[in-house]
């Protein structure tokens, strides 16, 4: 919705600089046209209306400056709010784990607790009590020196099979904080690329408007050093003129109808004006030419500005399409890694499953049971 308005606000301000360079044209037309306002000197009128312009530019830059550090406040805005409620969520679900783990997963629910009981030796009973115990037989072998030979053995392979269930605990507990770290990392990374891609971006338009800017400002200075010269020019060949003139009546004769009287000694455009009868056939097609080319150049021109307009169109639509390219392309990816994350979640409880299926189906299948228990001490023998 912003960027629908932001376009239709740009549409309506190119819209109106056309019409405004419409109108400046028709009056220098105008003008040029005009021969005795041609003759004069510097269009000052022209003068002001390019410092006027030229303030209009400069006050379109700093409206779009504005917009640009708007926009990337509103970005960061953005940013900080997601970052928020990622980790809210991540504290969310790291409760509801300890919630699962204290309901679901307490250490008297596991099926080795009575291989780590604490309180495992104060519940079972002792071999015997006492040497008078109704429960040693004849036959039982209870009462030994060296009871239990394989007590150290069977301690020692209990602590390395601690000791290893304990390394794999703590191996995945790494592996699971290296992947997040590396998540995290990844979505920074591609959050600080299109925050660059942004500045670049907007470097890039600043430097190309202000390339703009020195070239019409060099342009201005150009025409205003040619008219100087012109002026100085025209001058010069008035003031030339004028004592050609005054030659010319104190020497010519003024009641003579030759036409060559009229042509003057200082080139073969030059005439004397008291003299002159009028223009001929010819002179008058020369101007009707000389009319027609300065027609196609204004139309050569002309076409020129508008070919220089529709290539700031086009870069402007490129520069507004390459942005929405890039911001999708960053959603796409931030999709993609999700994606992969819950790729990763899904194979890692499939395989988890299949690792109690495993310890359910093939190692305690042969689960002792009470009556195997129970079949000793029953006789005497």
């Amino acid at each position: 919705m912003l960027n629908s308005l932001y376009i239709k606000h740009q549409d309506l301000k190119e819209a109106a600089a056309v019409e405004r360079r419409r109108q400046y044209e028709e009056a220098r037309r105008q003008r040029i046209f005009n021969a005795r306002r041609r003759v004069i000197g510097i269009d000052a009128t022209a003068l002001e209306h390019q410092v006027k312009e030229k303030h209009e530019i400069e006050q379109d830059a700093l409206e779009r400056r504005r917009k640009f550090e708007e926009e990337q406040r509103r970005q960061t805005q953005f940013l900080e709010r997601k970052n928020r409620e990622q980790k809210l969520l991540r504290h969310q679900l790291e409760n509801e784990v300890n919630h699962f783990r204290s309901l679901y997963q307490r250490p008297e629910q596991s099926r080795d607790f009575d291989l780590f009981d604490p309180n495992g030796l104060k519940k079972s009973l002792p071999a015997r009590v006492g040497d008078d115990d109704p429960r040693l037989s004849i036959s039982g072998a209870q009462i030994f020196d060296g009871e239990d030979l394989t007590e150290k053995d069977r301690k020692r392979l209990q602590m390395q099979q601690q000791r290893s269930w304990l390394e794999q605990q703590i191996r995945d507990k790494r592996q699971a904080e290296q992947d997040q770290i590396a998540a995290d990392k990844y979505l920074e990374e591609a959050l600080e690329a299109r925050e660059q891609r942004v500045h670049q971006l907007a470097t890039e338009e600043r430097n190309i408007r202000h390339k703009i800017q020195e070239n019409v400002d060099q342009y201005n200075r150009h025409l205003m050093q040619q008219q100087e010269y012109e002026r100085q020019q025209k001058q010069r060949e008035d003031e030339e003129d004028n004592l050609a003139e005054i030659y010319n009546n104190l020497t010519s004769d003024m009641l003579t109808e030759n036409p060559e009287v009229a042509i003057s000694n200082l080139g073969p455009n030059r005439i004397i004006p008291y003299a002159y009868k009028g223009m001929s056939e010819a002179e008058l097609e020369q101007i009707r030419i000389g009319q027609m080319q300065q027609k196609e150049e204004m139309e050569r021109r002309r076409q020129e500005e508008q070919n220089n307009k529709e290539a700031w169109d086009q870069l402007a639509n490129d520069f507004d399409r390459t942005v929405v390219l890039k911001d999708r392309e960053l959603n796409q990816r931030r999709h993609q890694l999700a994606e992969q994350i819950r790729r990763e979640n899904v194979q890692l409880s499939d395989e988890q499953q299949r690792k109690l299926a495993h310890m359910d189906q093939v190692v305690y299948q042969n689960r002792p049971t009470m009556a195997y228990f129970e079949q000793f001490n029953t006789t005497s023998r």
